[in-house]
């Protein structure tokens, strides 16, 4: 029997944020649910980055499982780049379940970088934009 890949994302790949890359691994990743990991999250312009720090936060995002590991990370270790590390952790399904998923951690330092109080990138977002819209009237 083979092991069960799962991916844990919490940015720009997230369920619903739209991203013309995720086109190209959408037949390779069934939508489980949402989820928790221990970390904290930094904006760093048109996407977040999640940094494992032992301060009790946690990152909210969404759980896929991988049918096709090789091929699917071939495309999104490139995507991320060399300021991501992927790691397998320790996640917490809605359910309250553990499971291991792979992880796309953020290896730079946050140091000039706003860190992001809401646990959620997506609710971050809205309330960014919101923030713009009142600014503008």
């Amino acid at each position: 029997m083979n092991n069960i890949d799962y991916l844990f994302v919490y940015g720009t790949l997230r369920n619903n944020y739209n991203l013309k890359l995720k086109d190209q691994v959408a037949r390779d990743l069934h939508y489980v649910g949402k989820a928790k990991v221990d970390a904290s999250l930094y904006d760093l312009g048109k996407y977040p980055g999640a940094i494992q720090e032992k301060n009790n936060n946690e990152v909210v995002g969404d759980v896929f499982l991988i049918e096709n590991p090789n091929r699917t990370f071939k495309i999104l270790d490139k995507y991320e780049g060399n300021k991501f590390t992927r790691n397998k952790n320790r996640i917490r399904l809605r359910s309250g379940k553990l499971i291991d998923a792979w992880v796309y951690w953020y290896n730079q330092k946050p140091q000039a970088k706003q860190k992001i109080k809401y646990k959620d990138y997506l609710n971050y977002l809205k309330s960014k934009k919101r923030r713009k819209s009142y600014a503008a009237l």
